[in-house]
């Protein structure tokens, strides 16, 4: 009788190495989606060195008989050794704080690279993206290409990788073309030259192989010209939905300059100067940005009757507008003279607001600056507004390239049609000022214009630090701005109270605006307390924000002196509208003092985030686990196959792998008969024709005409583990012990044997 045996894992024959490279080269074309997402080409580079490494450890495990599942634990384990020295920028292993790093940062590998403005910096934890996908795509994609006898499933993990870069990169023409075009001509070509290989392997040659190749070809063909008419030119830029679910940086529950105002104003003659006053304070030095030009601390877009605040999401006409990480560099197109400038924050400035001019373009810090100063920047484009998380540090100096923007507004400009309804609707309360002060009005523009001159006609100019004065109080809520400021008689504020009910009434005109606060650059390149100001911003039909200075709409009168404790009239103002619910006042909070920035050196390195020591102890107790738990998944598979005859095969293969985790040695490519004369011959084992007899069962099963039923599995079962319990009688308890945990039968062995 001939004995039958079954094929290796592995055929050294050439379409083994088409696999191989084919899998490798969808796995890069699917990461071509993140072109416009990184800067530079490190993480084109370290993700294709990743997709390498990872085809070569699958080719070398499954060459060692190893399955899918050996593979993937081998590429985690190699993946947890590697991203702490990918982000430290260090090959050596040096200590266990490089771990730790690594641990930390593939955690916020997916924050931070849905968290920054493009292009993202290829470096640090956002690199181990591409890594991470790179390796398991190739490595996964490789070993199913090698042990799997179906055409289509290598092509799952390429296809997944796809999907996730479709899901979190910018579309751009050239990525819709590779990796729609592209991926799926590759992909389909190739699972039909596997299912060619598979069916010739099984049947013979096909007579008809070369006409089946043109249609194949044909159809590829014809679905990716289709593919690219119906792409068409997608417009750059647009960031994928998943993007948008990643919580932007909350800048609406900080503190603005324009709550804490009066810090920069000018205090009393002769008194004490009050805690915090910077007025005649040096705050930034700026070297590079022409004089004259405005340097913008803060933009407020949005309004809850009680302040301005910043806001996300501001901006229905760009999906950009969010306070997001800012990298070196970013995607922030704009028209204008483009500058250089460098800026020494003194220790007097102690806002978390970060000043800029115009739209920037690129974002560094440098010189003494903390080493951690970028990743705590946050920056909206849409407002040109850059904040930090914790705040700005004396020698967090730095330096920008940006486009000055903008321009000043003009009478007979047109203003643009994205209006926020909510921030018109809240200055209602000013309706009886606005109606009497832009009669005649021709345009929105127009409105703003007369409202303006009437605002500053009639207004008085005080901080409230004179003792007489002290009834003026600081605040933007809608009693301070109505009857204690537009409504009342006298008006009388600062740039505070100015700024926040001009642009209130300029919404309520129609005319989208916004409250800046910031200082027209002086000559000498240096910002004082007295320098800071607060403007509107008026935005126009072309999109873009035109300024209307703080001097158009402020009076500088000082208020006429009436006693301290006089009470007047609110002002009359003819046919006042019926005035809208009056809704209760939102209590002002006090500004909470900013966090302590957290410290980083390398005396601390490894405290903090996730503890290295406990990573360690989950993965020495968690491996021991992982073999056992393979085994039994195995187990229970072969148990419960859909086909009996699979089942018979399982419970016989069972018996040869616990032989095997007992180091009985069985010769690959053995008929069942002399699989069972190889381990009857171990001592301690059931007699070797008992054995004899379950491997004719399980072949008379296997090969008869008819299927047998599912209860003659189960009773051949309950025999296959009387004499696989037997087999280890005579070997000694630690080696009972480690058969359990063994990973000798994990090799699989050849899937021609049934």
């Amino acid at each position: 009788m001939r004995l039958l045996r079954r094929r290796p894992p592995t055929q050294v024959m050439p379409f083994h190495a088409w696999d191989v490279l084919l899998v490798v080269t969808l796995t890069m074309i699917a990461l071509a989606g993140w072109s416009s997402t990184f800067s530079g080409n490190g993480w084109w580079i370290t993700g294709g060195v990743a997709a390498v490494l990872g085809s070569a450890v699958a080719t070398a495990v499954v060459a060692a008989r190893g399955g899918v599942e050996v593979v993937g634990l081998v590429l985690s384990f190699g993946y947890y050794f590697a991203c702490g020295p990918i982000v430290e920028r260090d090959l050596r292993l040096t200590d266990l704080s490089i771990l730790e790093s690594g641990v930390r940062a593939s955690a916020d590998a997916w924050p931070v690279l849905l968290g920054t403005h493009p292009p993202v910096d290829s470096s640090g934890a956002a690199l181990l993206a591409p890594v991470l996908l790179a390796l398991f795509s190739a490595g996964i994609g490789t070993a199913l290409a090698l042990r799997s006898t179906r055409a289509a499933v290598p092509l799952a993990p390429p296809t997944l990788v796809l999907a996730v870069v479709l899901l979190l990169a910018q579309p751009e023409p050239v990525s819709v073309l590779l990796q729609g075009v592209g991926f799926g001509v590759v992909a389909m070509l190739w699972m039909r030259l596997r299912g060619l290989r598979i069916d010739e392997a099984a049947h013979g040659r096909d007579p008809a192989r070369a006409w089946r190749m043109v249609g194949s070809v044909a159809l590829v063909l014809a679905a990716a010209l289709t593919a690219a008419a119906v792409a068409g030119d997608p417009t750059p830029g647009a960031r994928f939905v998943l993007s948008r679910e990643m919580p932007a940086y909350d800048a609406g529950r900080e503190a603005t300059p324009l709550d804490s105002f009066r810090d920069f104003t000018e205090p009393a003659p002769g008194q004490r100067v009050p805690e915090g006053n910077v007025h005649e304070r040096k705050l930034l030095t700026l070297r590079g940005a022409p004089a004259g030009v405005r340097v913008r601390f803060a933009a407020l877009e949005a309004y809850d009757g009680n302040r301005w605040q910043a806001a996300n999401d501001s901006d229905p006409s760009r999906d950009d507008d969010r306070f997001l990480r800012l990298s070196s560099t970013i995607d922030n197109p704009a028209d204008g003279r483009e500058i250089r400038v460098a800026v020494d924050p003194t220790g007097d400035y102690t806002s978390r607001w970060v000043p800029t001019i115009g739209a920037v373009q690129s974002f560094s810090f440098y010189g003494a600056a903390r080493e951690d100063a970028q990743t705590h920047l946050r920056y909206d484009p849409a407002t040109q507004t850059a904040i930090m998380d914790d705040r700005l540090e004396k020698n967090d100096t730095y330096a920008f390239t940006s486009a000055i923007t903008g321009g000043l507004l003009k009478r007979r400009m047109t203003a643009s049609t994205l209006l926020d309804p909510a921030l018109k609707e809240a200055g209602a309360f000013l309706d009886p000022a606005i109606e009497t002060w832009a009669l005649g009005a021709v345009s929105p523009i127009d409105g703003v214009f007369r409202v303006a001159e009437q605002l500053k006609k009639v207004g008085r100019y005080s901080d409230g630090a004179i003792f007489w004065q002290s009834s003026y109080t600081a605040g933007q809520s809608t009693a301070r701005l109505g009857d204690g400021f537009v409504l009342g008689e006298p008006t009388v504020g600062n740039d505070e109270q100015y700024a926040a009910a001009m642009a209130l009434m300029a919404n309520r005109l129609g005319a989208p605006a916004r409250v800046v606060v910031g200082a027209v650059l002086p000559a000498s390149g240096v910002v004082r307390g007295r320098d800071v100001q607060a403007w509107v911003e008026v935005r126009i039909a072309d999109g873009s924000w035109r300024t209307l200075p703080t001097e158009m709409f402020m009076g500088d009168r000082p208020p006429r002196r009436v006693g301290v404790n006089a009470t007047l009239p609110p002002r009359a103002f003819p046919d006042p509208p019926p005035a809208p619910p009056q809704q209760p006042e939102i209590e002002e909070e006090p500004a909470a003092d900013p966090p302590p920035a957290p410290a980083a050196s390398s005396d601390d390195a490894g405290s903090g985030g996730v503890p290295w020591g406990l990573v360690l102890l989950a993965l020495a107790l968690g491996a021991p686990v992982v073999v056992p738990l393979v085994k039994g998944v195995r187990r229970r598979r072969r148990l419960s196959s859909r086909r009996v005859t699979l089942r018979y095969a399982g419970a016989w293969l069972e018996l040869v792998d616990h032989a095997r985790d007992l180091g009985v040695p069985v010769a690959p490519g053995l008929t069942r008969p002399a699989e069972a004369r190889a381990v009857g011959s171990t001592r301690g084992a059931a007699p070797g024709d008992t054995l004899v007899d379950l491997a004719h069962e399980a072949d008379r099963r296997i090969y008869a005409a008819d299927s047998p039923e599912a209860a003659d599995a189960d009773a051949f079962w309950s025999l296959v583990r009387a004499a696989r319990s037997s087999l280890g009688e005579s070997a000694s308890p630690w080696r009972r012990v480690w058969a359990v945990f063994s990973p000798a039968s994990l090799r699989r062995r050849p899937s021609g044997e049934l």
